[in-house]
């Protein structure tokens, strides 16, 4: 009797191993979905670096907690300080610190606006739909053949490191139109071509845009970029909810 009763309580025991296993499943497979909301301006983003756009879709980025750091988290400039830098610190889930290179960030957020990494710079970023269209710095070069220098191509205002028949001289800062394909996330400088790229994805804008005279696409970039992420929404987590 005593060997049956303990194989009975051998099953229970079982039995309940296998339910409180299972259990945090059913529970979670029952709890309903965070509501979403449709991105727009006025959507506010968890302040933090977002290391991907996993991050950014589900707002949820390294928060300021677990960032090293001996300055103000809440100051203005915190994130361009902080960002200035080839490597961070900051805390893992379990506490343990670790280094981070800088240029391996998508982005970060601050008061709810939402930055972009692009040329080891961060630039504002509006999300109004799958294309995104802003303004960011990007760094030109004069292109001259190598005989055309009589100084030397190692001096410091010329270098070559893509051609041994070219040197790049007189570096100069320009301001430029970049459209960025979320769901991609693939970056383009605006131009009516690179627009045709984007508009593939539906075959309707692609046709009617592609009918379009040079001259008239070029007019109508912002018009089709518009129509293209009304029908091609992004939906986010409702922050309020939270």
């Amino acid at each position: 009797m005593v060997q049956v009763k303990n194989r009975m309580d051998l099953r229970h025991i079982q039995a309940i191993v296998i339910l409180l296993l299972y259990f945090p499943v059913i529970v979670a497979q029952d709890l309903p979905s965070a509501p979403m909301v449709r991105v727009g301006p006025a959507y506010e983003f968890n302040d933090g670096i977002y290391l991907n756009t996993s991050m950014v879709k589900n707002n949820r980025p390294i928060p300021p907690a677990r960032i090293v750091s001996d300055a103000e988290k809440f100051n203005d400039r915190f994130y361009e300080n902080l960002l200035d830098s080839e490597e961070i610190i900051i805390y893992d889930a379990h506490g343990v610190p670790g280094r981070l290179k800088v240029k391996e960030i998508w982005g970060y957020a601050f008061n709810g606006l939402l930055y972009i990494q692009v040329g080891q710079h961060f630039h504002r970023i509006n999300l109004e739909g799958s294309i995104s269209r802003f303004m960011a710095s990007a760094t030109t070069y004069d292109k001259k053949p190598l005989s055309s220098i009589n100084s030397s191509p190692y001096t410091p205002s010329y270098y070559h490191p893509y051609s041994n028949r070219y040197v790049y001289a007189n570096p100069t800062i320009e301001r430029k139109v970049y459209l960025l394909d979320f769901e991609n996330n693939t970056m383009y400088e605006e131009s009516p071509e690179t627009i045709e790229k984007l508009l593939v994805q539906d075959p309707e804008l692609f046709t009617e845009y592609n009918a379009l005279k040079r001259r008239e696409r070029k007019e109508r970039q912002s018009e089709f970029i518009q129509r293209y992420n009304q029908r091609h929404p992004l939906y986010f987590p409702d922050k309020t909810t939270e």
